[in-house]
């Protein structure tokens, strides 16, 4: 049920900070989400295309989103693993992600509102932990609203529909 909701945010998440978030970042690095595979509630790979031209490896340490309802959590996504693309690579990376839905009704609920583009109440949480040769770059948000997180990336609440399972 939803499956781009449950992850299309963590790939957005990733690509946009680090275009953006850092100059050196935004100059060295390319990202752009291409896959998103679920195994039912419990997890998902993301695929990423990444383009690290720079002369520094590139880790993602860590990583986390989270959808609310009404301040209630309806879905935590969580990188499981260090990701680490080498310095001048460029290539498809898997990112392993850990899924928790503590209310599948909920989770139902948001995406009965999400078909009516009703995101009035919804917020989304987010933090990312980078390491780029020696610097570590922590970037997060805390309630954003879910429509500006959407708006960042040019979304609608419907296209997080696409491909609903």
């Amino acid at each position: 049920m939803l499956k781009r909701l449950h992850i299309l945010c963590l790939a957005l998440l990733a690509a946009a900070t680090l275009s953006g978030c850092h100059r050196y970042l935004a100059r060295e690095v390319g990202i752009v989400p291409k896959d998103v595979e679920t195994y039912g509630s419990a997890g998902a790979d993301v695929t990423l295309h990444v383009a690290n031209r720079g002369g520094r490896p590139l880790r993602f340490e860590a990583a986390a989103l989270s959808l609310a309802y009404d301040g209630g959590e309806v879905l935590r996504a969580t990188l499981r693993d260090t990701v680490t693309v080498a310095s001048g690579w460029e290539g498809d990376v898997r990112m392993r992600c850990r899924l928790r839905v503590p209310d599948r009704a909920a989770l139902y609920a948001v995406q009965r509102k999400l078909q009516r583009a009703e995101t009035q109440r919804m917020t989304v949480s987010f933090a990312l932990r980078l390491r780029v040769g020696d610097a570590v770059k922590k970037i997060g948000r805390r309630r954003m609203p879910l429509s500006d997180f959407l708006n960042t990336f040019g979304l609608r609440p419907e296209d997080l529909l696409t491909d609903s399972e």
